[in-house]
């Protein structure tokens, strides 16, 4: 055996030390070796604090779950997927400040998972002008209205949808005739309330009141003493849960017997906390229902456990995981015009119905053509991309707990 000289293994420690500082995979036998691909960079603009505090943890913790998978299976293109997480608060100031950093420094191509409209909306331009690809959970109908050349889409049903969805099991309860409207003002209070009353006024239903509030009050007492002066059989109350809590003391305060509807992003376990046991007791919400007998919803539901069954973190799920494979359905190149490109081509029929990352990826590698059913549900988007219809949970609180009481189909 030929013994190796000083040189000679000095040269092999200064390749191999060369190797590791270019980001080179060395080879066991020979010595093969592959220039590592740059990441994917992708951002999450979640609330982690403010109103929408009880789902943005479990919206990024959805987004993560996805991007381990990913980037187990051998990335997108050979590319892993880097994440930065930003906190928007709730707030439309906090959400540009934290879009601008992923945008400008972190040199996102997407950001995923806004909750708010009003976040949503503020953030928009900005995403629009970078070619930044920008989809979240907003109800809103301006969200995806106006020229955003495809750089916008959403998984949560508009206003329009929202309000035919809940006007459809108001109609179903033939003991509520008098309904009066009562909500916060948002970007989606007035549209849904258009949506939701005319449905009802067609359907024989009158509309007592029609009253948008203001936020952060201490106490709506004058706004209950002019809903209730109109008699209505249902209140359909849509707010947020701060403003709610207050808003469903005083109305209980006042003693009103009669229903009282609100969405469940509003009426969850801080709601029921807040206003009590005793004040929430019978209180209905509704909001779109996740696939529960899904594929895809059983691997969400085994990789981010929850408390609660809010229809937000199986849409951050699968808006990850459409980005994920609108990039793969590119031919290598990572940016936002990539994924507005090909997000019907992934997620619309036709195509072979996949519920993974993982069996879309494998099925574009080989050239054909793919329908992404999600743990949201059908994630099929319309020209400005909205989703084009999903079903709707329908529950009340009993006891402490809001439990599910019917499904809603369109």
């Amino acid at each position: 055996m030929r013994t190796i000289t000083r040189r000679e293994l000095l040269t092999r420690r200064a390749v191999l030390k060369g190797s590791a500082a270019a980001g080179l995979v060395v080879g066991v036998p020979g010595m093969l070796s592959a220039q590592a691909k740059a990441p994917i960079n992708i951002g999450t603009l979640c609330p982690l604090t403010g109103a929408g505090g009880s789902y943005g943890p479990d919206m990024q913790r959805a987004v993560v779950a996805v991007v381990e998978r990913i980037n187990k299976a051998g990335g997108i293109h050979g590319r892993p997927v880097q994440l930065f997480h930003e906190d928007d608060q709730t707030s439309a100031e906090a959400g540009v400040r934290a879009a601008r950093k992923l945008i400008d420094v972190n040199k996102v191509v997407a950001i995923v998972s806004t909750w708010a409209s009003a976040v949503t909306l503020a953030v928009r331009p900005l995403c629009v002008e970078a070619q930044v690809f920008l989809i979240g959970v907003s109800g809103a109908d301006a969200v995806t209205q106006g020229e955003h050349k495809g750089y916008v889409a959403r998984t949560q049903p508009n206003t329009k949808l929202q309000g035919s969805m809940y006007a459809k099991f108001v109609v179903s309860k033939k003991e509520w005739k008098r309904v009066a409207y009562l909500a916060l003002q948002t970007p989606y209070a007035r549209s849904f309330g258009d949506a939701f009353s005319g449905i009802l006024r067609a359907a024989g239903v009158t509309i007592t009141d029609d009253l948008i509030y203001e936020d952060k009050k201490p106490s709506y007492r004058s706004e209950v003493t002019r809903i209730l002066a109109t008699n209505p059989d249902l209140i359909m109350l849509e707010g947020y849960t701060p403003d709610s809590v207050v808003m469903a003391k005083d109305i209980y305060k006042a003693g009103y017997k009669g229903a009282v509807l609100a969405p469940s992003f509003a009426v969850n376990a801080k709601f029921i906390e807040g206003a009590s046991a005793e004040v929430s007791e019978g209180i209905w919400n509704m909001d779109r229902a996740p696939l529960f007998d899904s594929p895809a919803y059983k691997d969400f539901s085994a990789a981010v456990p929850r408390n609660d069954t809010s229809p937000y973190a199986p849409q951050a799920w699968d808006q990850m995981s459409i980005v994920a494979l609108a990039l793969a359905a590119g031919k290598g190149e990572a940016s936002g015009t990539v994924i507005k490109d090909n997000l019907r081509a992934v997620a619309n029929p036709p195509g072979t119905v996949v519920y993974t990352f993982a069996e879309g990826a494998k099925l574009l590698g080989e050239g054909k053509k793919i329908n992404y059913e999600g743990a949201s549900g059908a994630c099929d988007f319309d020209a400005i991309g909205d989703i084009l219809s999903a079903p709707f949970a329908v529950q009340q609180v009993r006891k402490g707990k809001s439990e599910l009481v019917t499904i809603i189909n369109p």
